[in-house]
């Protein structure tokens, strides 16, 4: 599995497993998400992808977190349903901390309650719920759905990032 800065190469790529993502676990929730621009946005550049066999197979992008000029917010984190089991999540995570580490910042991330693989995954890896809303933004299904807020296991326990009302990000 190699690591790597994303490229304006990979947005096809991304794409297809961004919509095949969507197909098998509603991430992005909204399917008009399924788009460039949903998925370069606000992550500043700040974006890697991990390949396998030469194949993109999955993303994560960093931010400066909105409420907080000392910490990033991680977003866009996905992998292709047919390439999971390999270990590409968790390097991708781990690109993410160590970059936030490095910079001294705190990083936190927002995850729909449903996607209860990628909640795991954190729960597993460290990270602490430290908040939740419920989006103003409604689901196909016209619902609105909860939004969990995670810390970053390296986060400073003292500081816990202001919780939203709710952005139309998903």
């Amino acid at each position: 599995m190699e690591i790597r800065l994303r490229t304006d190469a990979d947005i096809p790529a991304l794409l297809a497993a961004l919509k095949a993502t969507h197909e098998v676990d509603q991430y992005p929730v909204l399917p008009t998400n399924i788009s460039r621009e949903w998925l370069l946005e606000g992550d500043d550049g700040m974006a890697w992808v991990a390949e396998h066999d030469g194949e993109v197979v999955g993303h994560i992008a960093v931010a400066a977190a909105e409420e907080d000029e000392y910490a990033l917010a991680m977003h866009r984190l996905f992998v292709r349903p047919d390439a999971r089991g390999r270990g590409a999540a968790s390097a991708l995570l781990t690109t993410v901390e160590t970059y936030a580490r490095l910079l001294g910042q705190d990083l936190f991330l927002e995850v729909v309650s449903h996607n209860t693989d990628a909640i795991n995954l954190y729960t597993k890896r460290g990270w602490r719920r430290v908040g939740g809303y419920i989006a103003t933004w409604r689901a196909p299904d016209g619902t609105h759905p909860e939004i969990i807020l995670f810390a970053a296991p390296h986060n400073d326990q003292r500081r816990v990032l202001p919780v939203g009302t709710g952005k139309p990000t998903e």
